[in-house]
């Protein structure tokens, strides 16, 4: 063989060798690059809430719908005692065997989820100095200047029991958009609490005493409250986040919190912002993202509070932006007056 035709099948060598990389690398980066196709909240007004597995699903389930009762942009679509919709549990709201039952429901939207709750107490016992009564009494003179027997008091060391009550709530949701048939929106939200009663708070100003310990399904509601609020205010931020838009002109505390909203931590971008309101109480900028961050929870209190917002990011600087701010939430307050 010549160096000429050893020469010419190296080349071939190599560019098979080549095209078989550019083949397999191709192939492998289409197949985990593939992504869904991008989807929002935006067409969804109407919003059935189907029923949450779990022991404390229906609690759950029941404060979502009651909690988009109050957002402005989402109306909560009673779900009809529909036999297939009673067998859709979480991670199945895709399937396409409850597509007719779910479009009985003339719905945009569905939201169903699995709640996983824990409820466990500690009893214990602190060595609490407490005031005690002797039986022996005194002569004092009282406010009104008047001598009356008052009873002396020592200090003692007793045991004084204590429960301390942990619980949780952990809910899984899904969000199908009924027209594409796709879930637009997953994701899990926990609250917890962790309280303690009686016990060295039994005495004090602050705490709470051991008669003030409510039954665990109290505790339970307490949390189902708190989930269904953070639930629902993610999905009205995430519905519109894009619309209303934040003023990105400001310091770089204020850039912190835009950057911690724009990845859907809101409560920690308020945060951010009242620091800044704290340490530059004129600080347009922080006042009318605040603004946005309650406006877009949508429930009539939450407007309030935003219009407020917006008056004094608008005192402090006369930006337009502010001012159309201002005019929309104002337009939806009227609107939402009207209807109740």
């Amino acid at each position: 063989m010549g160096d000429k035709e050893r020469h010419t099948r190296l080349l071939t060598a190599l560019f098979l060798l080549g095209v078989g990389a550019w083949a397999g690398c191709t192939t492998k980066d289409i197949i985990s690059g593939i992504k869904p196709p991008r989807v929002s909240l935006k067409g969804i007004r109407t919003l059935a809430v189907l029923k949450f597995d779990g022991p404390y699903g229906e609690a759950v389930r029941s404060r979502i719908y009651n909690r988009l009762a109050e957002v402005q942009h989402f109306s909560p679509v009673e779900t009809p005692q529909l036999h297939a919709l009673g067998d859709v549990t979480y991670g199945q709201v895709d399937n396409s065997r409850f597509f007719p039952a779910l479009k009985q429901l003339e719905a945009d939207g569905v939201i169903t989820g699995s709640v996983t709750a824990s409820v466990n107490e500690i009893h214990g016992a602190d060595q609490v100095q407490v005031r005690e009564g002797t039986g022996y009494y005194k002569k004092e003179k009282n406010v009104n200047g008047q001598w009356v027997d008052v009873e002396i008091k020592r200090t003692v060391v007793r045991p004084v029991p204590y429960i301390i009550r942990q619980a949780s709530v952990d809910t899984k949701y899904d969000l199908l958009d009924l027209k594409s048939k796709q879930v637009i929106a997953t994701g899990m939200v926990k609250e917890t609490y962790n309280e303690k009663f009686g016990g060295d708070k039994e005495y004090g100003s602050f705490g709470h005493k051991l008669n003030d310990l409510p039954a665990p399904d109290g505790t339970m509601d307490e949390l189902a409250d708190r989930v269904a609020a953070k639930l629902v205010g993610r999905i009205s931020r995430t519905k519109l986040g894009g619309i209303i838009k934040l003023d990105k002109d400001g310091n770089a505390m204020v850039k912190q919190g835009i950057e911690l909203a724009n990845g859907g931590l809101w409560e920690e971008a308020i945060e951010v912002w009242e620091r800044v309101i704290h340490d530059e109480p004129d600080n347009a900028v922080a006042y009318y993202n605040l603004g946005v961050a309650h406006e877009t929870l949508g429930d009539v209190k939450s407007l309030e509070i935003a219009k407020g917002m917006y008056r004094r990011a608008v005192r402090y600087e006369e930006k337009k932006l502010y001012r159309d701010a201002m005019v929309r939430v104002d337009q939806v307050l009227r609107r939402a007056t009207r209807i109740r």
